[in-house]
């Protein structure tokens, strides 16, 4: 009974932990962790660069003793056979004589075993080997770069995603207060109607007015669940399941550095830049390396084997019986073929010019971004400044609206007028500044600094 009541409550613990994970408003840095956790790209990011150790495992073993071995059995059988040669006999007198005639040799089976074991240990190779080491540690190095990169990233697309959540309760919370007020206006005009101080017509406006607010809430609704789908997705989570939001804390739309000082930032922490440089690296190891097959190759061999009928000499602890060794040094130079040293050389040639053209381009696009981010950010500032003091001024306007409608000198489609500039004006002050802080990730995941930003 014990037992029941214990599972029980743990269930009804689990239950509760569910519900409060499902309801719990997440943080920014939430959404970034479960992304973290969760994301398919940083996942085969992290596999990428376990394969590259694995890779300067397998280029080191050029320089590790080779040691082989190998165990043979064998029943040889040769059946019997006839064939002319001379032959001993005696002749009538009684002597032994040789004449020519047919030789029988009878069937003849035997066993054969043998055992071996060799070292082979390479002694140089004229930087060959060292290079391919080289190659995959810049290899490894690539890879971790890219691993960076790809976090940096994630967490970039997760805030654009969690900030356009956001923007789209904020423009909820204006088209509901717009629809309010839509609301208030049709009463107000129904009344007017009913004591013959408006006529039909405007109160055929009030209504249409109150339909195109409700059409942008509604709109606007399907917006939102369109937007934590895509919260959701980016966190590698079910696109349909529930999540809610809380503000994060306020960040100062524009930094604190300047274009080039965001530039040199840039050069030096970017990790896309720093996996492209790692891959030049590996290209020029990779050219040396293929050089190197033109030179010859220095080597040892140590062989210990047995043979014998008998698998008792064989495999008897007896070594110094029964064997044969040999012990050497070589020298093996690959004078010709078929120039595929040569074409090995020119494609490693190949693939560093396009790794340093590639280098230069991801400059270029770097640069050309951070400049982008910047002037976009110089843009938010301005319009946000512009767009709070329009706001301003179209709510006073809309109070002078309201006020002259109610004195019976201003018309229904004045006020409307003022309410749907009050509308955008709010829209457009919330996008500006919802966008501004998108564009701030991506200038912080450009610069390489987001992670470090968010810790």
């Amino acid at each position: 009974m014990m037992k029941h009541i214990v599972l029980s409550v743990h269930l009804l613990f689990i239950m509760v932990q569910f519900i409060f994970a499902q309801t719990s408003p997440l943080s920014l840095q939430d959404c970034i962790d479960i992304a973290l956790a969760n994301n398919y790209e940083l996942y085969a990011a992290q596999i990428g660069l376990e394969l590259a150790d694995r890779d300067i495992v397998s280029s080191r073993s050029g320089w590790l003793p080779q040691v082989n071995s190998s165990f043979s059995f064998g029943k040889s059988i040769q059946g019997e056979q006839a064939s002319f040669g001379e032959i001993q006999t005696i002749d009538s007198t009684g002597n032994t004589i040789k004449v020519w005639g047919p030789v029988v040799y009878p069937k003849n089976e035997y066993n054969s075993y043998g055992a071996s074991v060799s070292l082979d240990q390479h002694i140089y190779d004229f930087g060959r080997t060292g290079n391919m080491i080289r190659q995959a540690k810049a290899y490894k190095q690539y890879q971790e770069h890219s691993l960076f990169n790809t976090r940096n990233l994630v967490i970039a697309n997760v805030s654009d995603k969690y900030f356009e959540l956001l923007k789209a309760i904020k423009l909820q919370h204006v088209y509901e207060e717009a629809a309010k007020h839509a609301e208030e206006n049709l009463a107000y005009n129904q009344t007017m109607l009913d004591v013959g101080l408006k006529s039909q017509a405007e109160i055929f406006q009030a209504k249409v007015n109150l339909g195109n607010r409700r059409t942008e809430l509604i709109n606007q609704v399907n917006r939102i669940e369109l937007a934590k789908a895509a919260l959701n997705s980016a966190m590698g989570q079910n696109p349909a399941a529930a999540i809610e939001i809380a503000e994060d804390m306020p960040k100062p739309i524009f930094p604190d550095y300047n274009f080039d000082e965001a530039v040199d930032i840039a050069l030096e922490h970017n990790d896309r830049l720093k996996a492209v440089q790692s891959e030049v690296q590996a290209t020029e190891f990779a050219i040396r390396s293929a050089k190197a097959r033109y030179a010859p190759t220095i080597g040892a061999r140590v062989s210990y084997s047995r043979n014998n009928d008998d698998i008792s000499r064989v495999y008897s602890t007896k070594l110094d019986e029964d064997f044969s060794a040999t012990i050497g040094a070589g020298i093996n130079l690959n004078i010709f073929n078929g120039l595929a040293d040569k074409a090995e050389v020119e494609r490693q040639k190949l693939n560093n010019e396009m790794a340093l053209e590639r280098l230069n381009e991801e400059r270029r696009i770097l640069i050309a971004n951070i400049r982008e981010y910047f002037l976009m950010l110089e843009a938010f500032v301005d319009l946000m400044q512009i767009n709070q003091e329009n706001l301003e001024a179209y709510q006073e306007n809309l109070r002078l609206q309201t006020e002259k409608r109610r004195v019976g000198s201003g018309t229904e489609l004045e006020v409307m007028t003022a309410q749907v500039d009050v509308i955008q004006a709010q829209a457009t002050l919330v996008r500006a500044e919802y966008d501004a802080k998108i564009y701030r990730a991506y200038l912080e995941a450009a610069l390489g600094i987001i992670a470090q930003e968010r810790n």
